[in-house]
């Protein structure tokens, strides 16, 4: 005698063709298929909302921008091309170069010297922490980073301290043997102002190329090593090419910060000539004349525009060409 609860293999296989259909023509299955219209629709409906409020989430940021940058920057631009009636005249950089010419190749000056020797001394000191696991590389790179932390107002103060003809440094100078103390060295000109940069600015070379550099694998240095490279090779051959994008953003950010530092070259500096933005600040609050001081500014956007081209063109033909 046959169960009567078993089911029979046709009615089994007939029940799952009818439940084949109902999946087909019931409007839950087919509901995954059509959110994407269905979002497309509900975008539609919604309409400008939608589309105006990232607009509207970028408001604070743009108009803090335009007031705070763009605004400036272009009137001080405006105000360089104008004369005392208002009109169009180039007699501002007339009087600017006739007056500080000598001053706009000296800030240019300090800014490549100083660039240049921070840099140097900065890879070098990167690559002696990254290559070596001693406790001296280990408090060379404490040590290194504290510059970075301290304002330009306290290093002036610093280096005024220390360079002065009768300071720290010429005092040790004479206990060598090395200066006569009646007859100090004169460090309050650009060598002691490049001096100043150096201290200030290598921390922070170091500090971005050493970041740069511990991202590398050691296998490279091992896989150079072992085919018998010295540490010379293993850094000029394979560590810095590998880095030169970190360098190059490193020696850009560091000649616009010597560009347009005010308070070291106006605290070490003593008499001309002096970096264009001592010169705007004398302009300004002595004679009141923002015409002039616009027109160095001018000077100073080009000084740098030139550092900024070059970034760029750096940056996009990375992203493009990846090299």
């Amino acid at each position: 005698m046959k169960d009567c609860t078993a089911i029979s293999p046709r009615r089994s296989s007939r029940k799952r063709v009818w439940h084949f259909r109902f999946l087909l023509t019931s409007r839950r299955y087919w509901s995954p298929m059509r959110s994407g219209s269905s979002a497309a629709e509900a975008r539609g409906a919604r309409g400008g909302t939608e589309g105006f409020l990232p607009w509207f989430l970028l408001l604070p940021a743009v108009t803090f921008i335009l007031v705070m940058y763009v605004y400036p920057f272009a009137l001080s631009i405006i105000r360089s091309f104008t004369d005392e009636t208002g009109s169009l005249s180039l007699v501002n950089y007339h009087k600017a170069v006739s007056l500080y010419g000598r001053d706009i190749l000296f800030s240019i000056q300090v800014a490549v010297l100083g660039t240049l020797i921070s840099t140097m001394l900065s890879l070098a000191l990167a690559a002696y922490i990254r290559l070596s696991n001693s406790r001296i590389a280990r408090l060379v790179n404490s040590m290194s980073r504290l510059g970075i932390f301290l304002p330009y107002v306290v290093v002036a103060q610093m280096m005024r301290s220390f360079l002065a003809p009768h300071g720290l440094l010429n005092v040790l100078l004479a206990n060598m043997g090395i200066v006569d103390i009646d007859a100090p060295l004169r460090l309050f000109n650009i060598w002691g102002l490049t001096f100043g940069f150096l201290w200030k600015e290598t921390p922070f070379i170091t500090f971005i190329v050493l970041s740069g550099l511990q991202v590398i694998d050691d296998t490279y240095i091992e896989a150079a090593r072992s085919v018998g490279a010295k540490t010379r090779q293993v850094v000029l051959r394979i560590l810095l090419p590998m880095i030169k994008p970190t360098i190059a953003i490193a020696v850009v950010l560091t000649f616009c910060t010597i560009v347009s530092t005010f308070t070291l070259p106006y605290m070490i500096v003593a008499g001309t000539p002096t970096t264009v933005t001592v010169d705007i600040a004398h302009r300004v609050t002595y004679f009141g004349d923002y015409r002039v001081a616009s027109a160095l500014g001018v000077f100073l956007y080009l000084i740098v525009g030139v550092m900024a081209i070059y970034y760029l063109r750096r940056t996009v033909r990375e992203e493009v060409y990846g090299y």
